[in-house]
């Protein structure tokens, strides 16, 4: 009966090191697996390229001296430092539709501080347009300098439009 009970108790001792050698072992490889885990969760919710985040319609026009600023380039940037800018480019009929990620496809929201750049392509026909002068005073081009702002909601956007006299 003494054998019996040694085996045993050897064959419980055998089995108590191999637990300990396997948990040793996971924390082991969990050890080097978390933060590898952690590090992609990091750079997967970063707000690097390819990151869908929450954007809205944004719609508005932009007018100089009373009429349609086609061509005009609309830089929304954020006064939140997290945030993502936007931009637009007028069409004919003084018009135009934020992109941050895909063509159109809107804003964060939030308030922006706007700037706008114009100057009108010497051949509009042409692939590669080459640009005149700028139209507008520098103070537009410099969002903290413009004046102009914007709040984005978190629903489709309408904005007032942009009416630059001068």
């Amino acid at each position: 009966m003494t054998t019996a009970v040694a085996c045993h108790l050897d064959g419980v001792s055998k089995l108590t090191r191999f637990r300990n050698l396997v948990t040793q072992d996971m924390w082991y490889r969990s050890g080097f697996l978390i933060p590898i885990v952690f590090c992609f969760a990091c750079v997967g919710c970063s707000r690097g390229v390819g990151k869908t985040v929450g954007v809205y319609q944004v719609r508005g026009s932009v007018t100089v001296n009373g009429e349609p600023a086609e061509y005009a380039n609309v830089l929304f940037t954020p006064v939140d430092p997290d945030g993502q800018r936007a931009s637009a480019v007028v069409d004919t009929n003084g018009e135009y539709r934020l992109t941050t990620q895909r063509e159109f496809d809107g804003a964060e929201p939030g308030e922006y501080r706007v700037s706008i750049s114009w100057a009108k392509p010497k051949n509009p026909d042409a692939g590669e347009p080459d640009y005149g002068p700028e139209l507008l005073p520098k103070r537009y081009l410099d969002p903290l300098q413009s004046g102009l702002k914007a709040q984005v909601e978190a629903t489709d956007n309408t904005l007032d439009p942009f009416e630059i006299q001068f």
